[in-house]
């Protein structure tokens, strides 16, 4: 069915002056849409027949003028749209809106507000990462959608290379906000080619070995005599205890109140995929625990890594601090591994040096334990609390090879 245009006087949006603005009516399949052409003019002016401001006004020349251009603007518009079977009214509004503001910037802050209400404060992170390096590429923050094609990618990919030397992998995690905001573009009809067909991007690498201590490495930290209740103490505690605790996250760790510990057991609500998790506490996670059970309530964080009298029930507030905490923690760490490596050379020790390790180091180096000593697949994926069996398949290949192939062969 032809797309008719009309022209529209909207009193029920009448400005103080008097003035009311002048819609554009786009109409296909009985289905009516409205842009605003921008033009006001006071209802006696308005010729509602010919859809024309009247001669009386003495702007009507210029007036009309635009009035012809925007439905111009809207029947090129439809053309290109149906090149696509693409050309319904509400496909051509959603191009006029965004034809003259259509910038990748606009849309990229609205996939970022999207991001920001589910929550996920690290994705959201990442992508104003991804971003701000498109706006330094560009020299500012304007980018027409419509310069958005094939050779871009490409030329970008070589700025992140050139420029910031990032990683095939890193690379690869870059475009994922640009093809997010780019799908959104395609979805509101924005633009009607899709630059990704053939673009391949960067080829991820095959995935390095998750970084992870031996039972001895593991062993020499915790012998380390560290001045009590010092920041390195503290870490070194943090570290053992999310290793005795199955590899808890540093998330969880953060949240851990006196509440969830029921009896001899450890009962919480993990971060990440939100599932309760309770386990049967050992002597070694007991022993770190008799640290900070001292004059504690039971609404009181467990471990002082987060403050007890501050609100977080903010969730964007709450990964912010965990994020910054966690910086925190690896810096000690680092501190932590110079120590120990320092004792080792000293005793002249057998034991491997220590390489620069995070805090998730210790949730690898569990995993690695736990198959030695030879739990299952299934049991693994219980501990490490994956959801999916192909999670923990992955991760056993990002350990040992050799321990993923043990573990696989008592699956089947």
């Amino acid at each position: 069915m032809a797309t008719t245009y009309h022209f529209y006087l909207r009193k029920d949006k009448k400005r103080d002056n008097g003035e009311c603005p002048i819609y554009l009516r786009i109409t296909q399949n009985r289905k009516s849409r409205y842009v605003s052409t921008g033009v006001y003019v006071k209802p006696r002016f308005w010729n509602p027949e010919k859809e024309e401001v009247r001669k009386s006004h003495r702007n009507s020349k210029s007036l009309n003028s635009i009035l012809d251009r925007e439905q111009d603007k809207a029947e090129t518009v439809q053309a290109e749209l149906s090149k696509h079977g693409k050309d319904s009214a509400k496909a051509i509004q959603e191009r006029l809106k965004h034809q003259q503001t259509g910038d990748f910037f606009d849309l990229a802050d609205e996939y970022l507000e999207e991001i920001k209400k589910t929550g996920s404060h690290y994705t959201h992170k990442n992508a104003k990462v991804a971003i701000r390096k498109v706006e330094a590429f560009e020299g500012s923050r304007s980018l027409p959608l419509r310069h958005i094609d094939t050779e871009y990618l490409e030329r970008f990919e070589r700025f992140l290379k050139d420029e910031y030397d990032n990683h095939p992998n890193t690379i690869s995690k870059n475009f994922r906000p640009i093809k997010g905001i780019i799908r959104k573009a395609l979805k509101k009809h924005l633009i009607t080619i899709n630059p990704l067909v053939n673009f391949e991007g960067a080829k991820r690498g095959k995935p390095k070995p998750k970084t992870k201590l031996s039972v001895k490495q593991i062993e020499a930290i915790q012998s380390y005599d560290f001045e009590q209740f010092s920041n390195l103490w503290h870490t070194r505690n943090y570290f053992m205890f999310s290793f005795y605790s199955g590899g808890i996250r540093f998330g969880d760790l953060c949240c851990l109140k006196w509440n969830d510990i029921k009896g001899d057991r450890l009962s919480y609500q993990m971060n990440k995929n939100e599932k309760v998790f309770t386990i049967e506490l050992n002597e070694y996670q007991q022993e770190i625990l008799d640290y900070y059970s001292t004059d504690k309530k039971s609404e009181d964080f467990i471990f002082p890594i987060l403050n007890n009298h501050k609100d977080y029930s903010d969730p964007t507030f709450l990964r912010k601090r965990i994020s910054s905490k966690n910086a925190l923690i690896n810096k000690w760490l680092g501190k932590i591994v110079d120590k120990v490596n320092e004792e080792l050379e000293k005793e002249d020790s057998d034991i491997p040096r220590l390489d620069d390790i995070s805090f998730h180091v210790a949730r690898h180096s569990f995993a690695q334990y736990a198959v030695e000593q030879g739990l299952s697949m299934y049991e693994l994926m219980q501990t490490l609390r994956h959801s999916k069996i192909e999670t923990t398949q992955k991760y056993l290949k990002g350990l040992d090879e050799q321990l993923a192939d043990k573990a696989m062969k008592k699956v089947f």
